[in-house]
């Protein structure tokens, strides 16, 4: 049964793989503007995290923005039969890089590079950009709870030579890639629940700080990367930038705090130079909304 239930998901990804990709993009856009207006609960966490970032905008803005990001998200998951199916060639054909020379200096430190990213444009074809470029990278991922779409999505995300690592497994691989030319990337923008609290967009978040204790641990390098649409078809700009590693004669836990915030803060110009591009559903203020409040103790209600 379960050999079926693969066939018949590959041959729907095929199928789908030969529409044009604009016609699946505008689709998924229009199926994510529906779901904006469907999903209440996803869509007041939007604008709640919309109105804590951007106080000073207008509600509209915020509600267009919010329902954007939800359009965003629909065009991305249908893109997929494209960023799954088709070859190389095709792929990097609509992706222009700005900054490999920092990918680059960086491994020429010979020590594994952690790569940081957010949930930010079509993403999924950012984290295949670097084994499509030909660089030796292993992810850390969350893995699908159904057996069948789980294997078939990792297949896919791996076929151009990446390794993926459920986010449950012994760290010893990254021991292995730290001291080897490894890319190690992790989405770094989602709470944590057991994270260190920093700024991020100027409110403290729980945040990943396991990037920074391997950095301090190991001096390896860093580098941020933003996988950026261009306008709204199947075209985009990979941008990639040094993330300077603090002073190592700082305490541990200061190292660790300064760098933690700086990743964030390194995201802060991609995320707001087009807000709809980012995935506002998620409780990334999971930490403030729980004491219902910001940084500065001004009380939020729901929008």
């Amino acid at each position: 049964m379960d050999a079926l239930k693969a066939a018949l998901l590959r041959g729907a990804f095929r199928l789908a793989s030969l529409l044009p990709v604009r016609l699946l993009g505008g689709l998924g856009a229009g199926l994510g503007r529906l779901a904006f207006y469907l999903d209440a609960r996803h869509r007041r966490i939007s604008i709640r995290n919309l109105t804590r970032v951007y106080p000073d905008r207008s509600r509209a803005w915020r509600t267009r923005t919010a329902r954007e990001s939800f359009a965003e998200l629909g065009r991305t998951m249908l893109e997929l039969p494209h960023v799954f199916m088709k070859s190389r060639e095709y792929l990097l054909a609509h992706v222009s890089v700005e900054g490999e020379d920092h990918m680059r200096a960086a491994l020429a430190e010979n020590k594994g590079v952690f790569l940081a990213a957010c949930h930010h444009g079509n993403w999924e074809l950012g984290a295949l950009m670097f084994s499509l470029l030909g660089f030796d990278i292993e992810f850390f991922y969350r893995p699908l709870r159904q057996p069948v779409a789980e294997a078939f999505v990792r297949e896919r995300r791996e076929r151009f030579g990446a390794t993926l690592h459920a986010r449950q497994d012994p760290l010893r691989w990254l021991v292995r890639a730290l001291k080897g030319r490894t890319l190690i990337g992790l989405m770094i923008d989602q709470h944590i629940g057991d994270g260190m609290p920093v700024p991020f967009l100027g409110h403290m978040a729980n945040t990943l700080t396991l990037p920074a204790a391997m950095v301090r641990k190991y001096d390896a390098p860093l580098v941020g990367v933003a996988l950026h649409r261009i306008g709204r078809g199947f075209k985009f700009r990979l941008d990639i930038w040094t993330i300077e590693r603090p002073d190592m004669a700082l305490s541990e836990q200061a190292f660790v705090y300064k760098l933690t915030r700086d990743i964030g803060k390194s995201f802060e110009p991609a995320i707001n130079l087009r807000p709809e591009m980012w995935l506002w559903s998620h409780q990334r203020w999971k930490l403030l909304e729980e004491h219902n409040k910001d940084i500065t103790g001004v009380v939020y209600g729901t929008p």
